[in-house]
């Protein structure tokens, strides 16, 4: 399956200070290094977007080992509150702990966290941050529980996978829908009277996103976190509902949409580099392509390439 293909694949390009975890069996349930590795992960995945005060302790570290330890230190926050127990206590407890009320529990303990020690961390920064932990410890060896609880996780959202949801949900018709709570119509393109499609300048950058409640202390111009999950997680129960041979959950989803369209998008950026002029039939046939997962990125990707050939002469 491609799911099992991509993973590996992922594995492979994993850094070698967390790979050392991949081998246990299964993952050490009671270790809480493992978690506190793989919010610091995902830490490395986000933190090109981070300000740090001048002031604050990891900006006065000495030596990189230091800096590491110290920022692992706050993703690892205090027992039992703390990030790194949270998630401990979500994937090994048998209980009915419900992940999005989780989610934004971790997501908080981030923020307070990095705020205590000198730098602001939104909601967009700080699911990147949770979202890729997951998607980190999901690569070890699980037991059938663990496992199970991966399926309410979220989709991770940066760069790549906005892309992704731009594009595919780009027909959409967002009126009236009982999946995502009610948004302003003014954050959609109205169509032929009632239908709303999606509005590109209302998809912001990752790291800007915002949840509902913090939307609701001001005028509300983006796309809020929730809207994406549930849009997301929507799509993957009507692919599941499709699908006989094997059902796919949003965070499985980023193992094959993220590499696809950083392929897409760096492929887009060369021929755009090679081409005199937009060509416009090429351009107007992009416009109806479909990104669902089950066929139409694949063959995206294909075009992408062969347009590169025809660009460079080869056959």
């Amino acid at each position: 399956m491609e799911i099992e293909k991509e993973v590996e694949n992922f594995k492979d390009v994993i850094r070698a200070d967390y790979k050392k975890w991949l081998d246990e069996k299964p993952l050490m349930k009671k270790d809480i290094r493992v978690y506190v590795d793989a919010l610091y992960q995902g830490y490395l995945d986000a933190c090109r977007t981070f300000k740090w005060s001048s002031e604050s302790k990891v900006k006065k570290c000495k030596n990189d080992v230091d800096k590491r330890e110290k920022i692992k230190k706050i993703c690892e926050g205090e027992k039992p509150s703390g990030c790194a127990y949270q998630i401990r206590e979500y994937l090994t407890k048998d209980n009915s702990i419900d992940f999005n009320e989780k989610h934004v529990e971790l997501c908080k303990s981030l923020h307070e966290n990095f705020k205590k020690n000198g730098v602001m961390v939104s909601y967009g920064q700080a699911q990147k941050i949770v979202n890729m932990a997951f998607k980190y410890l999901y690569c070890c060896k699980l037991d059938d529980k663990m496992r199970e609880r991966f399926k309410a996780c979220h989709m991770p959202l940066d760069s790549f996978s906005l892309e992704w949801f731009k594009r595919c949900f780009k027909e959409e018709d967002f009126f009236d829908k009982d999946y995502f709570t009610k948004l302003p119509d003014k954050l959609f393109k109205k169509v032929d009277g009632e239908k709303l499609l999606l509005k590109a300048e209302s998809i912001g950058s990752w790291s800007s996103i915002k949840t509902l409640s913090e939307n609701e202390t001001e005028e509300m111009i983006r796309y809020p976190y929730e809207f994406y999950r549930d849009v997301i997680k929507k799509y993957c129960e009507e692919y599941n509902e499709k699908e006989v041979k094997r059902e796919i959950y949003p965070l499985q989803l980023d193992f094959i949409v993220w590499p696809k369209m950083q392929k897409i998008m760096a492929a887009e950026a060369f021929i755009k580099t090679m081409e005199e002029s937009e060509d416009e039939k090429e351009y107007e046939k992009n416009k109806l392509e479909k990104y669902d997962i089950k066929d139409s990125l694949n063959q995206v990707l294909k075009d992408r390439l062969n347009r590169i050939r025809d660009l460079i002469g080869e056959k």
